[in-house]
């Protein structure tokens, strides 16, 4: 294997950033911090911190009901925090000792939860100074997104957490210019200075993404026409079957920075689409990097006509049954017939997203022999 080669052809790609920030996450033992925002015994509450995902974009902004704007001061530059509404109950309810029913889980975080996620995400930043001088300082935390604007390229970092019994994402947005120069300073080991077996141990644990895709539904009225209740087909190689069994093709896909990668697979009987039979290994598509997006504060000129609002614009919007994250050490033995679980239920909403930006949920309905999708909730 030559320096530059990857261990992994035809899986995700990786690069020195990557493994620097697997190495700096490691150091700061994630899991043990948020276990001290609990402080209940270990017998009372599971905490679970699973593998993080790294990705060189602003990821899932949008997915997040709560998000924290913080301050890092010496480096005049601001981070973000965002917690998906179930885990950010899960916090709460586990620092207060207090069980919550089920129903109540998916409901919106409220303001009184919103000053102890803050009181607590302060403990958390008090408890990094124990490992190291640190100058975060909390802007603001609550319903609104995370605004990457004027950070430049954005790293994101997703750990799945799991609470007690329920399940979530951890995110952290980091502007990438200060990642690398934290990477740099103090040096990091090298990619290249690693023996093969321990880049390919390093490599192995790092976790992927991926979006286990149904198909697309089409508005050629745009947005406007997205509305709670409708029912949108599936288009292209639809779902068939029923909503607790459905069959047909399902796509596994992840984007990295050289493409995209796509596993095929099909719905294990009975499963409600919880459970994917893969029926072939990954396949690499290239895929040119679109242009930056312009500014939209900038003025148009005089003679430009005015743009379109998001809401006329046609759109197609992709249906997403769930997502799963798998190591590249699992990826690296998957193969044809193996079984990859979703973890997810019959009656679990599905996801219509575009660019990976939730615009909306739905459930899976019966369309004649087909499936479709009834729309519960709309986030535009």
């Amino acid at each position: 294997m030559s320096q530059n080669s990857h261990p992994f052809d035809q899986l995700p790609r990786i690069d020195a950033l990557q493994v620097g920030l697997l190495s700096r996450l490691d150091k700061l033992q994630v899991e043990g911090l948020l276990a001290r925002l609990i402080e209940l015994p270990e017998d009372q509450i599971v905490l679970k911190l699973g593998p993080p995902e790294i990705l060189h974009r602003a990821s899932g902004i949008n997915r997040s009901s709560v998000s924290a704007q913080l301050l890092w001061t010496r480096r005049s530059t601001r981070l973000g925090l965002g917690i998906e509404t179930a885990l950010a109950h899960a916090f709460v309810d586990a620092a207060l000792g207090y069980t919550r029913l089920e129903p109540l889980t998916r409901r919106q975080v409220t303001p009184v939860e919103w000053g102890i996620l803050t009181a607590m995400l302060a403990k958390l930043i008090a408890g990094l100074g124990t490992q190291g001088p640190t100058d975060l300082l909390i802007d603001r935390l609550g319903p609104d997104s995370f605004d990457p604007t004027d950070l430049g390229e954005i790293i994101t970092i997703r750990w799945p957490v799991q609470v007690g019994d329920q399940l979530g994402s951890l995110r952290l947005w980091l502007p990438e210019s200060v990642v690398l120069e934290i990477l740099a300073n103090p040096p990091e080991l090298g990619v290249c200075e690693l023996d093969q077996e321990t880049r390919k141990a390093r490599y192995a644990d790092l976790g992927t993404l991926w979006r286990a895709e149904v198909g697309t539904s089409t508005f050629p009225r745009g947005l406007a026409r997205l509305r709670v209740g409708g029912v949108a087909p599936i288009d292209g190689s639809p779902l068939g079957g029923t909503p607790t069994s459905p069959t047909g093709p399902i796509r596994l896909t992840l984007t990295d920075r050289e493409g995209r990668l796509t596993i095929l697979a099909e719905p294990a009987p009975r499963s409600g689409g919880g459970r994917l039979i893969i029926t072939d290994i990954p396949r690499r598509q290239v895929v040119p990097r679109e242009p930056l997006a312009v500014n939209p504060s900038s003025s148009p000129s005089p003679n430009e006509a005015p743009p379109s609002t998001p809401a006329d614009v046609p759109v197609t919007l992709v249906v997403e049954l769930g997502r799963v994250n798998m190591p590249l050490r699992r990826l690296a033995d998957l193969k044809t017939g193996d079984v990859v679980e979703l973890g997810r239920h019959a009656r679990e909403p599905v996801e219509l997203t575009s660019n990976g930006r939730l615009v909306a949920r739905g459930e899976l309905v019966q369309i004649d022999t087909e499936l479709g999708v009834r729309i519960t909730s709309v986030f535009l």
